[in-house]
């Protein structure tokens, strides 16, 4: 399964534009954003290692496909370097599955390394 046409078509415009706003609201400042609360209860971020390493997640899987589980979180992680790939276009990003309520976490969790 491709993934990334997956997430990209499920987060969609209306889930990029809200991420450009609040990216806009913080003056771009990427440290800022994740320190900052979403204003969204399901969905939590954080600095890990400022300029560089982020942390972002949810207290619930959110996928509405029914398919696989693992798909779900592959999914996700499509989505999050999708969607920070358009706010930061000059940098690489990278995602990792640090742990999800599929595999018996409490929340699913996310790891962003911005280089």
């Amino acid at each position: 399964m491709d993934y990334r046409n997956c997430a990209v078509d499920c987060v969609g415009e209306d889930t990029l534009h809200q991420y450009k706003s609040q990216f806009e609201a913080c003056d771009f400042d990427r440290d800022v954003l994740f320190s900052v609360p979403t204003g969204d209860d399901d969905l939590g971020r954080r600095v890990i290692e400022p300029g560089h390493i982020y942390e972002t997640g949810y207290s619930r899987c959110i996928c509405w496909r029914p398919s696989c589980e693992s798909a779900h979180c592959e999914c996700s992680r499509q989505a999050l370097i999708f969607l920070y790939s358009q706010l930061l276009p000059d940098k690489h990003i990278s995602v990792e599955t640090v742990c999800t309520v599929n595999q018996g976490a409490p929340n699913c969790t996310f790891r962003i390394v911005v280089e």
